[in-house]
């Protein structure tokens, strides 16, 4: 590695201190009850851990009762007492995404308790890396697919039928990937399952805008996340290489992830729909990104 490479990395790593810092001087267990997302429900699929604990976190500081969709139940369980005891109203169901009766009787039992889900956000996702496409076999792929994409209609087609039939307004959010619009060499299942949830989400938002229900991506990029991490430990990815990539010159912070998840459900983003937004420090404006 050459001089250049070794002082961007200084500079990258002092970044992403001052922006620790920063966020470490952010109060996170403060409950706005009067929020942005005051009198809402907000169900997060895969909310037990990792980015999607982050995303329910955001918004429960925005006032949003949450309700926490896991296959692990005792991570979501957890996720939920910690919000409940910050002040919000929080709730866990246990369910395999990919099943659609799993979604069904989740969200069915989400409403009984809380109510209508006037925010949906589609996070449950796993993380196969390595295989070329000749290798994969069936197993990964429907894993794949079944999480990220069938899941995702799964959870929204249950959201939105409650809606419609009550005429309510909603905000549905895909959570991407910046894999869904660059490719990533042994990533076939997951490249494509990002892909098809961005194309998920206008389909959606051209149907269902008449109801007054909003769909859109985030894509982000690379997340400071427990899957993240553990792929680095297995020598998936070399993180210092990202940095010396990212032109902001630091990972993502899952918490930013939920702040834009909180501005696509709040009023502030009224009239947007069938959007994409890019959350990734810049590393798709390189070539190599």
């Amino acid at each position: 590695m050459g001089d250049t490479s070794r002082d961007w990395i200084r500079l990258a790593s002092a970044s992403a201190i001052l922006y620790d810092e920063y966020m470490d001087r952010q109060d996170i267990r403060r409950i706005n009850a009067d929020g942005r997302l005051a009198r809402k429900t907000a169900l997060i699929t895969g909310g037990g851990q990792g980015l999607g604990r982050a995303i329910a976190w955001e918004l429960a500081r925005e006032g949003a009762s949450v309700a926490i969709l896991e296959i692990d139940p005792a991570s979501g369980e957890q996720a939920a007492r910690e919000l409940a005891g910050a002040g919000a109203q929080a709730r866990s169901y246990t369910a395999d995404v990919s099943r659609s009766a799993d979604v069904d009787a989740a969200i069915s039992a989400a409403i009984a308790d809380l109510g209508s889900i006037d925010i949906l956000v589609n996070n449950a996702g796993i993380s196969r890396v390595g295989s070329p496409t000749h290798e994969v076999d069936d197993g990964l792929w429907d894993a794949s697919i079944g999480v990220m994409q069938s899941g995702v209609f799964y959870a929204s087609r249950a959201v939105a039928r409650d809606l419609i039939a009550k005429q309510l307004p909603g905000s549905i959010i895909h959570i991407s990937s910046i894999r869904g619009f660059t490719s990533n060499p042994g990533r076939i299942a997951y490249c494509a399952a990002k892909a098809a949830v961005i194309m998920m989400a206008q389909v959606m938002a051209a149907e269902w805008g008449r109801h007054g229900i909003r769909v859109n991506a985030i894509a982000p990029g690379v997340q400071r996340t427990p899957m993240w991490e553990r792929d680095v430990q297995r020598g998936l990815f070399d993180e210092a290489e990202y940095l010396n990539l990212i032109p902001l010159g630091r990972l993502g912070d899952p918490r930013e992830v939920g702040r834009l998840c909180v501005f696509l459900a709040s009023d502030d983003a009224a009239y947007i729909t069938g959007s994409s937004v890019t959350i990734d420090g810049g590393l798709t404006t390189i070539p190599s990104g």
